[in-house]
């Protein structure tokens, strides 16, 4: 029996030297979530950002969206910079104000310059408008990624 409980502290002993205290950097790790699995930027594409515009109960608990992106698109000003925009569909019967702002993206998919400032949008009811924004940079803006959320 003694025999038994020396290897058995001994085994515990080795355990707990074996163990690796792991410090500084670490690789970054993406983080997958079954409920959000679109989760990631994408680029050149108009994500909704604002919870209380994408999930709304209407008659009969039936879900939809406030709003709907029903197009975007790019292009070089004769400057060279990114003009991008994205047309917005009002769902609602009554006026919606939604605010949007842009990150543009180099050709490596990393930031080029910092996002712009949140631009106000008026949506009529049941009608549309496009939200645009002007890339500051030149010819160093190859993406764009823009986000939409309620007006505050």
């Amino acid at each position: 029996m003694r025999y038994w409980l020396t290897i058995g502290l001994l085994a515990a002993v080795l355990a707990g030297c074996s163990t690796v205290i792991r410090e500084g950097a670490a690789p970054g790790v993406r983080v997958q979530d079954e409920r959000a699995p679109q989760a990631g930027i994408r680029l050149n594409t108009v994500q909704i950002i604002d919870d209380g515009l994408q999930k709304w109960q209407g008659k009969e608990s039936e879900r939809w969206s406030k709003i709907s992106v029903e197009s975007t698109n790019s292009r070089r000003t004769p400057t060279g910079t990114l003009e991008v925009w994205g047309v917005l569909r009002n769902r609602t019967d009554y006026p919606l104000q939604i605010e949007g702002r842009t990150t543009f993206f180099d050709q490596y998919e990393v930031p080029a310059e910092k996002s712009t400032a949140w631009r106000r949008v008026m949506l009529p009811p049941n009608g549309v408008a496009a939200y645009k924004e002007l890339s500051t940079r030149m010819d160093e803006v190859a993406y764009y990624y823009i986000e939409i959320r309620e007006g505050r």
